[in-house]
């Protein structure tokens, strides 16, 4: 008997429960690749769907290796995404299988990564280019609160480029309703305060650090803060440090802008709306309507970032102006 079978017999439980989700899938007309992602609660792996000819991303969860705070919250919060929400910047979902052991999450393949991975792979990104991305991010982000959510976890690894370069908001584990389902959405309700710690500190809002009741949706314009300025500057604005003390005594020194990096005076305006006390953040429909979206910006590609209209489809500004700033002035 070789080393190999030896170590098979020897660990045949193991060996089964790694099958298991092979099998399971096969049965549905997938053939498993490799792993494309892992996280806290689950592993991601590539897969192509014989069904429709299709390559597919497939979030696997078990039930039996997470927690009861999983089990109760993040994945039914997912799946009431995954039931509720359709947009063309939100990842789109194919099909939910459910075992006795595991939850398995048919959904579309990003070709192109996540912005993480460019940032990592390019450094810092033109600002057209950013631009372009961000308005996407925005026009995601204002669907999902509209509908009555919110993503609480922001940030460049949740944020994947398809074959077409274009933006999707993926990972919904951690997000929440704002208001129950039967509730007129064009009524006026107080905000909606969580008291749940989500995502990473990089991207928390300073509310959230400091542990007190706050609104998502303002964590959800903060985080998403934190990944505009990391695709213009190549890094964050604040800290990685997992040390809540370090991190907000950071933020309150205020955002500050690499002198060897220019961009336009439009954007550090809407970055420095973005990065201030709660109670003086942006606010939709402000935060579309920033002049930023619309002004002209140098090396822009040609049909690439020609369109002038706000994310959310608001009426253009007046007095649009061109200004761009050298930050070593």
């Amino acid at each position: 008997m070789t080393a190999q079978a030896r170590l098979d017999e020897a660990l045949p439980e193991s060996q089964h429960r790694q099958s298991l989700p092979v099998t399971t899938l096969a049965a549905h007309g997938y053939i498993v690749g490799d792993v494309i992602g892992q996280g806290t609660f689950a592993i991601v792996k590539k897969a192509y769907w014989t069904k429709y000819n299709r390559t597919v991303a497939i979030k696997i969860m078990s039930k039996a290796t997470n927690g009861g705070v999983v089990l109760q919250k993040c994945i039914p919060r997912e799946l009431d995404v995954i039931r509720n929400l359709r947009h063309e910047n939100i990842i789109h979902f194919y099909e939910l299988i459910e075992t006795t052991m595991r939850f398995y999450i048919s959904m579309r393949y990003a070709e192109n990564g996540s912005l993480l991975s460019l940032v990592r792979k390019e450094g810092k990104l033109p600002e057209p280019r950013v631009r372009r991305y961000y308005r996407q991010v925005v026009a995601a982000l204002e669907y999902i609160h509209t509908a009555g959510f919110a993503h609480r976890d922001i940030k460049l690894e949740n944020i994947v480029l398809d074959v077409n370069d274009q933006v999707k908001l993926i990972d919904f584990g951690f997000a929440c309703r704002l208001r129950g389902e039967n509730v007129d959405p064009s009524a006026v309700v107080k905000p909606h305060l969580s008291t749940t710690f989500c995502g990473s500190h990089a991207y928390a809002s300073p509310e959230l650090l400091q542990f007190k009741p706050y609104d998502p949706i303002q964590a959800d314009i903060w985080a998403s803060g934190v990944a505009l300025y990391s695709l213009l500057f190549g890094r964050l604005p604040f800290s990685s440090e997992r040390k809540t003390n370090v991190v907000l005594e950071k933020i309150g020194r205020g955002v500050r802008f690499p002198a060897e990096v220019t961009v336009t005076e439009e954007v550090q305006t809407l970055i420095k709306q973005i990065f201030v006390p709660v109670e003086k953040r942006i606010t939709w429909p402000l935060l579309g309507r920033s002049l930023w979206f619309y002004i002209e910006l140098e090396e822009e590609s040609p049909g690439q970032d020609v369109q002038k209209s706000a994310p959310i489809g608001l009426d253009e500004p007046s007095d649009i102006k061109r200004r761009k700033i050298d930050n070593k002035a």
